[in-house]
């Protein structure tokens, strides 16, 4: 795979991978009112995201912020449910296959077919090779305060750039980050709900 994202923008672009977007975004979420409004005129609401893309016209809505207590107190930032569609897109098409490779193979969360269970065998794995090397270890168990918070979106940015030649993508990716910000600074990219 070559190493920067080169002309995949306009070819993936198309109504069959923003059917199997919406499909993702409903998950879980097929019986709430924006759902079903978006399933109503599917066909007519998936054309008219594909072109106001295509011809420069979409724009990223409004965030709606709500805490969540379970697993611990966070602030959410929802989209309407036509820019998660456009998330799922970008996040399947662009993000899956030419970041996530990018990743340290010890990354587990939120990525497919990894998570707690998988990240819990991978240190066992670990503290039995170390065992036996080295019969006094020590593990560290941390926790980021306000991680996403903490993110400076002028940096991802900058790292984003290193990997994506795509103009389109380049500038579609900006849109994404900067564009409706819920926050007052660079500082901070928002909890999305996506599922």
């Amino acid at each position: 795979m070559s190493k920067k994202i080169k002309n995949v923008f306009y070819k993936n672009l198309t109504f069959q991978k923003f059917i199997e977007a919406h499909n993702r975004a409903k998950k879980n979420k097929m019986f709430k009112n924006e759902v079903l409004n978006f399933d109503l005129n599917l066909e007519s609401n998936i054309i008219t995201l594909i072109n106001s893309i295509k011809n420069n016209k979409y724009r990223v809505s409004k965030y709606h912020s709500f805490i969540v207590y379970e697993p611990k107190e966070r602030i959410i930032q929802s989209l309407p449910y036509r820019d998660r569609v456009v998330h799922q897109w970008y996040v399947e098409e662009f993000i899956k296959p030419y970041i996530l490779p990018k990743f340290i193979s010890t990354s587990f969360a939120c990525l497919p077919n990894k998570g707690t269970h998988s990240a819990a065998l991978a240190i066992q794995s670990m503290m039995r090779k170390y065992k036996k090397k080295y019969p006094d270890y020590y593990i560290l168990k941390c926790d980021i305060k306000k991680f996403f918070n903490s993110i400076d979106s002028l940096i991802l940015f900058e790292i984003l750039k290193k990997y994506i030649s795509d103009k389109a993508l380049l500038k579609f990716t900006y849109q994404i980050l900067f564009e409706n910000r819920p926050f007052n600074n660079y500082t901070g990219i928002p909890i999305r709900k996506l599922y």
